[in-house]
């Protein structure tokens, strides 16, 4: 089935429930590494690529391919790492775990090196002898299979990048061309300290930054580490007030960028008269929340609207603000608080929940007119989320309130 058809049944798909099938295509590649050398391991044959589930029941993952592309100055061409992810016999579904957001990883040179480096068994495995890896400074990762519903093994053609559910092309890759084009991500899965991090859920995206790894098996979702990693080094700003000026840490982010996920509620409160009763408060409940360490690269809250006065602003969510929660080894989620700041409180919990509550004339939304429709941006680490709030009660020059949102389409 070609991509376009793949789209035009995804609303199918996802509308029209049918008993006792399930696919495997809305999904994307989500980490990708090659070599580990961070002072406690040093070994570049343990390598792995990470899928997230974009929507529940995509478990119908065995029979499909983990497949490489290389630049044309290490010989060009491809090489299919797994070629049968599970085996022959193995039936589907055969993910235990199919939850949306979900994750899952092939990994080399087999499970024991894999868990004895990172405390976890990945889901399946391939041996990198021969030179079968994953090109560390230069290459395309692709995976996945051609149909809709089950890839039950078939001749297919493997040199098509088409054919596949996902793939990202890095580092000054020129080899077969990516699905759609896109120029590939400048950062590499190689080096043996990060990870290439999607930060959006596009498939065949450039969407991917440097990150701490953070392999995670199913069906457990327990997520492993291959020791102590500091976060790349973010990029910084400078901005000015009317009476100081500051240095805010941010981390960028290519355009669309980000994980759409439902927003519960916004409210936003206004008072011509008294500033100081201005107030915001945002709730989202998703699954697919997932954590960056705002700790060390901080965060912001950013809320867009072009309606009613067309507002525009972004607050900065320092690092030094940010504080885990749970214990060492096992952090739940992260929790900001700032008495002085106009962001009062945020709270993110890994697949549960992101709160922020806003206080006070720092606060930049207006409300003379209905902003209907608000965009919320919402950024902690490397992690980005977007929500689109349409359809709110509006009273003019006192509250917008919205309920209920389904995710954005897609991050602006």
């Amino acid at each position: 089935m070609s991509r376009v058809a793949v789209a035009l049944a995804f609303p199918l798909l996802l509308l029209v429930p049918v008993p006792g099938r399930a696919a495997f295509h809305i999904a994307v590649i989500d980490e990708v590494m090659s070599g580990v050398n961070n002072g406690t391991v040093n070994d570049s044959n343990i390598q792995y690529v990470e899928i997230r589930m974009l929507s529940s029941g995509q478990d119908r993952v065995c029979h499909t391919r983990l497949t490489v592309f290389r630049c044309v100055a290490n010989g060009g061409g491809f090489q299919v790492l797994v070629d049968d992810v599970g085996g022959a016999a193995a039936v589907n579904p055969c993910l235990p775990n199919s939850a949306d957001g979900g994750r899952w990883i092939m990994a080399s040179p087999d499970g024991a090196t894999f868990l004895a480096a990172s405390g976890i068994t990945p889901d399946f495995t391939w041996s990198n002898s021969g030179g079968a890896d994953i090109p560390a400074s230069c290459g395309m990762v692709c995976w996945g299979a051609p149909g809709s519903v089950d890839p039950a093994p078939r001749p297919w053609d493997a040199s098509d990048p088409f054919n596949y559910v996902d793939c990202v092309a890095y580092g000054p890759y020129d080899g077969t061309p990516q699905p759609l084009g896109n120029p590939p991500v400048s950062a590499t899965p190689g080096g043996g300290t990060f990870s290439l991090t999607k930060v959006g859920s596009a498939a065949d995206g450039n969407d991917y930054v440097p990150a701490c790894p953070s392999p995670t098996s199913n069906p457990a979702q327990t997520m492993g580490s291959f020791g102590a990693c500091t976060p790349p080094s973010p990029t910084t700003t400078t901005t000015l007030t009317a009476t100081t000026s500051s240095t805010v840490t941010t981390t960028s982010f290519p355009p669309g960028a980000g994980q759409p996920i439902a927003g519960t509620k916004l409210l936003l409160k206004a008072n011509p008269t008294k500033a100081a009763k201005k107030a915001l408060v945002l709730v989202a409940k998703d699954a697919a929340i997932r954590l960056g360490d705002p700790t060390q690269l901080g965060g912001s809250l950013r809320v867009v609207t072009t309606a009613g006065d067309a507002f525009d602003t972004s607050y900065p969510l320092a690092a030094s603000h940010w504080k885990p929660i749970g214990k060492p080894g096992a952090v739940k989620g992260y929790r900001f608080t700032d008495a002085t700041g106009p962001i009062k409180s945020v709270v993110v919990k890994r697949a549960r929940i992101a709160k922020a509550v806003g206080k006070g004339s720092g606060l930049g939304h207006t409300l003379a007119a209905d902003p209907d429709p608000v965009t919320i941006l919402l950024a902690t680490g490397v992690q980005r989320y977007c929500m689109s709030f349409g359809g709110g009660k509006f009273v003019a020059g006192k509250k917008y309130l919205a309920t209920h949102d389904p995710p954005p389409p897609a991050c602006p």
